[in-house]
């Protein structure tokens, strides 16, 4: 996610607000769950328990959230604006999926990221398919998910993608 944000926010000049959204759409929401997870407050640094991924995925929304605050009020460029308000999209979904069912997270992430790169870089971007083919089996063979959860995770961020390249269409 972080590399997408400063593919996003770079080419625009916009530093500050760059800054702002890699920290508090990326490092400080993983840094929370590893320290949390170190603490032994969660069973991984991978949150496996899906009994205790909504407290965690509440407060990632806070925190994005806080960060979309911070760039509208900074006028950061709308794409950067848009990427944020697609991740709190994406986390109320994932986290109401979450009350149920255990969607790969890691998946949507994944997905959505290489929607951004052909979004970002056209035919050439699509090379970036592999990475949640990748991210997907990998978390196939670790047995974190099954294929249904995947496949869901993979679908999701693949329509989140499209959804920001349709807004980032509209207000760019």
């Amino acid at each position: 996610m972080a590399i997408g944000l400063l593919q996003i926010g770079l080419p625009e000049r916009s530093y500050v607000p760059t800054a702002i959204a890699i920290v508090t759409m990326a490092i400080a929401p993983y840094l929370a769950t590893i320290l949390m997870s170190r603490a032994g407050k969660v069973s991984d640094r991978f949150v496996g328990d899906r009994s205790q991924r909504t407290p965690i995925l509440i407060g990632t929304l806070a925190t994005v959230l806080l960060g979309m605050a911070a760039l509208v009020i900074l006028e950061a460029p709308a794409s950067l604006i848009l990427v944020a308000g697609v991740a709190v999209i994406a986390l109320m979904i994932v986290t109401a999926i979450t009350l149920r069912w255990k969607i790969s997270i890691h998946t949507t992430i994944a997905a959505f990221f290489a929607v951004l790169q052909i979004v970002l870089y056209g035919p050439l971007g699509a090379v970036a398919i592999v990475i949640p083919v990748m991210v997907g089996w990998a978390r196939l063979r670790l047995g974190a998910h099954t294929a249904s959860q995947v496949i869901a995770g993979a679908v999701l961020g693949a329509v989140l993608g499209g959804a920001y390249a349709v807004a980032v269409g509209c207000f760019t």
